[in-house]
């Protein structure tokens, strides 16, 4: 036990005395979270242009204050030049206007909102689905309204926007308005571990040049538990890292980390996970710079495809599919879940579970690729 102690202590040692690593420990994700942070805690809302001439009528009135009762965008009245110049001038997501032949559109189930945009952002991928969810409102009670001759559209909009039938305010089943919060920075905090640990890993190749790993192998210790003392070493390593930025994240840009439990058992997780991916590469490279090398490929591209520069949900269906098989699509997912404040618990224990299974297929990978000589 004291020998694994002395293993854990001296690698502790060794990688925080590095200015590399203390960069890709410390310095960087700090940057990147004051940078990502002052964008999250930006309360600005995107604007949405609704075009509305003044020579239109009641209807158009009554069909702009059910758009409005979704706060998370700004919605204001144009003229339609207003609104080109807006879209084009990237100050709206987008411009909205009924259709001029609402009445038959609304009888042969065409589209009733003329939307122009500039480009397909990430709000207008949360404004498209909202258009058409308040279009299918509009297509059932105007259905309901055929059986009722002597009620028109208007009056029934009016009555179900003075009563607040319809009423846009999201609620979690425990009846708490609930937020996705911003995981970039975080995303960006585990990125920079991975190149960390990755890089702290690696120098494994330099204790084979120079012999210590192997008289380290003969010496009056079992192999596995050098082994767990490097694992373990690398794993507090990685918590440093994680309980630094979290701090920051919590101090200075107020985001709620969630339930603290949940998140040192995740974190965990996902650390014991990204020192296996270390130990991985470094086993399958011949070289200190081939894991380097293989490093920056994998972890960039991965965290490319795993929801860490961008949400998912922006990406097209093919790229959601294979995210499906990259580790920080998991390690975003649960995470999520905790800082959200309503964690779905089936969730969160699929998202550690896929977690566990890649951990454990990394490690047998690098166990068996492990050079002892």
């Amino acid at each position: 036990m004291y020998k694994m102690l002395a293993i854990i202590s001296l690698k502790l040692k060794e990688t925080l005395k590095s200015p590399l690593t203390l960069i890709f420990l410390f310095a960087m994700p700090i940057v990147f979270s004051f940078i990502f942070g002052s964008t999250a805690s930006d309360t600005k809302k995107p604007t949405v242009a609704f075009v509305q001439e003044s020579s239109q009528g009641e209807l158009n009135q009554e069909i702009f204050r059910i758009l409005e009762k979704n706060t998370k965008f700004l919605w204001i009245k144009v003229s339609e030049s207003e609104a080109k110049e807006l879209v084009s001038d990237e100050k709206a997501v987008a411009s909205v206007k009924v259709t001029n032949q609402l009445k038959s559109h609304l009888k042969e189930n065409k589209e009733i909102f003329d939307v122009t945009v500039y480009k397909k952002t990430e709000e207008y991928a949360v404004l498209s689905p909202y258009l058409k969810e308040t279009a299918a409102h509009i297509y059932q009670i105007n259905q309901a309204m055929k059986e009722q001759k002597s009620v028109s559209l208007i009056k029934t909009l009016k009555k179900i926007n003075a009563s607040g039938i319809i009423s846009m305010i999201e609620e979690n089943l425990d009846g708490q308005a609930s937020e996705q919060p911003n995981l970039i920075p975080l995303g960006f905090t585990i990125m920079f571990m991975m190149f960390a640990i990755s890089s702290s890993v690696s120098s494994i190749h330099l204790e084979y040049k120079d012999y210590t790993w192997q008289r380290l192998l003969s010496s009056p210790i079992h192999k596995i538990y050098v082994l767990l003392g490097y694992f373990i070493a690398y794993f507090l390593l990685g918590w440093i890292q994680l309980g630094v930025l979290l701090t920051v994240l919590s101090v200075f840009f107020n985001v709620y980390l969630g339930n603290f439990i949940l998140i040192l058992l995740f974190g965990s997780f996902v650390i014991g996970l990204v020192v296996s991916l270390g130990f991985m590469i470094a086993a399958l490279s011949q070289t200190k710079k081939q894991t380097e090398i293989f490093s920056a490929i994998v972890i960039v591209g991965t965290c490319m495809l795993g929801g860490i520069y961008w949400p998912l949900d922006i990406v097209p269906d093919i790229m959601k599919k294979i995210s499906m098989a990259i580790p920080q699509t998991w390690m975003m997912s649960g995470f999520g879940e905790i800082m959200s404040g309503n964690v779905n618990h089936s969730i969160l224990l699929l998202d550690t579970i896929v977690l566990i299974g890649f951990t454990i297929v990394f490690m047998i990978i690098g166990l068996k690729s492990i050079r002892s000589y």
